[in-house]
């Protein structure tokens, strides 16, 4: 058998938010996996992140009060985006060469009473 997969290097784009600083990165990381997806018909072996650069972070703070007035608190929000360099292993489909074979329908079902008609109608 001749060798199937190929290693590609691709720079991807995330962004993630959240409402603490490891929830905004991981929330960025988990959209890698479907970005490779979209942009590639190929079948995708495996994603392995090799560097990750901080393009931006950003922390907004605000105070949230009950009824307007009471037990004010600090909430904050964390938005990161990140320049991901991943090593994609995958399957190009261009390059298999499938072997096409002519099969009767497997889910179809014979009819039993089509043939006997078809062999009185040929005797008589």
């Amino acid at each position: 058998m001749e060798q199937v997969t190929l290693k590609k290097k691709q720079v991807i784009q995330v962004e993630g938010t959240g409402k603490e600083k490891n929830l905004a990165f991981a929330n960025a990381l988990n959209q890698i996996h479907n970005r490779v997806l979209k942009e590639k018909d190929d079948v995708i072996v495996r994603i392995e992140p090799l560097d990750i650069q901080i393009v931006k972070a950003d922390q907004e703070t605000y105070t949230e009060r009950f009824l307007f007035f009471f037990l004010p608190r600090i909430r904050a929000d964390y938005r990161v985006v990140l320049d991901v360099t991943v090593e994609i292993t995958l399957i190009e489909m261009d390059t298999v060469a499938f072997i096409e074979k002519k099969v009767t329908d497997p889910n179809g079902l014979p009819l039993p009473f089509g043939k006997r008609k078809r062999i009185q109608k040929e005797a008589n």
